[in-house]
């Protein structure tokens, strides 16, 4: 495995940390929905993996999700340091950037209708930016020679109406009703159908051709806002990350899907219905606010603000393989351009489990209901591996798989990234067939 210049400093978190966290929480003047449950990671010591339904392309399949110590030893052992950092609920910059995440909650982000550019939120983003340069000082921090920059810059300077540097997810049940819901469909970001501007790769990666070239990482400082379970995970919805293929080397086998595959997807139920609002009565709000809208969308109309190349590129649906590591935490920083991820699904019995084994099992039954709402601050960090040689002895830092990819020409805005490609991440290229 490669050497490290400098250890990580972010990590899943242990039971010992559930006292850190009450302290620092409880000295911030209004404590963030997410440290909110006392019983919040009180048998963190008790899970290393949790079972959940993984939304495949060809339908959910129950598999081991790494949770705590063993998503941590699960990074190191795939050599994902440079890939995911698990943040520990006590670190106190994570409880700075929570505390201003709530402050703006309706203020920058629900009044910005749940996602925008990062200028709208500086101080967000340049905590998020802290948490990056301790977690990735190679990649973020200048004194190793990194770079942080805010936002993926889908868009330039004059369209910043469209930007989606930072999002706010809701449960489709949520009586707040929101676009951006927990996505369950794997996926990678730059794949999605979010508008992207004409030239987008040129801008938001400038100056990475050539031996000198620049390496680029898309950082997605992802945040839940509701409460964690005792294990220490998002009691619903969690989000999924596959660890890379051999260290980022090769990439994972996948098909794509066009748009008009999505007709052939089965819609809800009247019964199906009937039942979910049985059971959480608030869930029918999106139903009724519906009904008052008479205006229905063509499919190329709802594709006007999206990006043009999608019609022709289509989407990469992943396929499921025995050899997929999957892990999860309720704060993390992932490379969300190379790493897939969407929203789970907890197994029942355990969960139930989890909210009967509560003191207070009426609150755990009550937040377990609600759903997970989360947010997310996007970022690019860059570095030039070209510099590292001489103190890493030219073998110790490499080039991300999506800057391998662009700088052979495998990654373009009309074409995705070949299924099980492979690069050279020392030159930072495509390694031909």
């Amino acid at each position: 495995a490669p050497r490290r210049a400098l250890p990580r400093r972010s990590s899943s978190g242990r039971g010992r940390a559930d006292s850190r966290v009450l302290a620092r929480a409880a000295s911030i003047a209004t404590v963030p929905p997410a440290l909110s449950n006392p019983e919040g990671g009180t048998r963190r010591a008790e899970f290393s993996k949790r079972r959940g339904a993984v939304p495949y392309k060809d339908g959910a399949e129950d598999r081991d999700i790494l949770v705590n110590d063993g998503a941590a030893r699960a990074i190191k052992e795939n050599r994902a340091e440079r890939f995911v950092s698990l943040v520990d609920p006590a670190n106190p910059k994570l409880q700075k950037l929570l505390a201003i995440m709530e402050e703006g909650w309706d203020r920058v982000g629900v009044r910005a209708k749940n996602a925008g550019h990062h200028s709208l939120w500086p101080e967000a983003f340049e905590a998020g930016a802290e948490l990056l340069r301790e977690a990735f000082p190679e990649e973020c921090d200048p004194k190793f020679g990194g770079e942080v920059l805010s936002g993926v810059a889908f868009v330039g300077d004059d369209m910043k109406d469209r930007a989606i540097d930072f999002m706010q997810r809701r449960p489709k049940t949520d009586f707040t009703m929101s676009k951006y819901n927990p996505l369950g469909r794997l996926h990678r970001d730059p794949d999605a159908i979010d508008y992207k501007a004409p030239g987008w790769m040129e801008t938001a990666m400038p100056d990475s051709k050539g031996e000198d070239g620049y390496s680029y990482r898309y950082y997605n400082v992802w945040l839940s806002r509701t409460p964690i379970d005792p294990s220490g995970q998002t009691w619903e919805s969690p989000l999924c990350l596959l660890l890379p293929r051999d260290g980022g080397k090769r990439e994972w086998r996948y098909d794509v899907r066009k748009p008009e595959d999505n007709d052939e997807v089965k819609e809800e139920t009247p019964k199906e219905m009937l039942a979910r609002v049985a059971k959480n009565p608030i869930s029918a709000a999106p139903i009724i606010m519906s009904a008052f809208s008479t205006k229905k969308k063509s499919k190329a109309e709802s594709f006007e603000f999206t990006d043009a190349n999608y019609m022709k590129r289509g989407s990469p649906e992943l396929v499921a393989q025995d050899e997929h590591v999957w892990i999860t935490h309720p704060f993390v920083i992932f490379d969300s351009f190379d790493m897939w991820h969407g929203a789970a699904k907890w197994d029942g019995d355990e969960k139930g489990e989890l909210c009967n084994g509560c003191k207070d099992v009426t609150r755990a039954r009550q937040e377990a209901a609600k759903g997970r709402v989360s947010m997310e601050l996007r970022f690019r960090a860059r570095c030039k591996p070209s510099k590292r040689k001489s103190t890493n002895n030219g073998d110790d830092f490499e080039y991300s798989p999506l800057s391998s990819a662009y700088r052979g020409g495998a990654f373009a805005p009309d074409t995705v990234r070949p299924s099980e490609g492979l690069y050279d991440l020392r030159k930072g290229t495509v390694v031909s067939p």
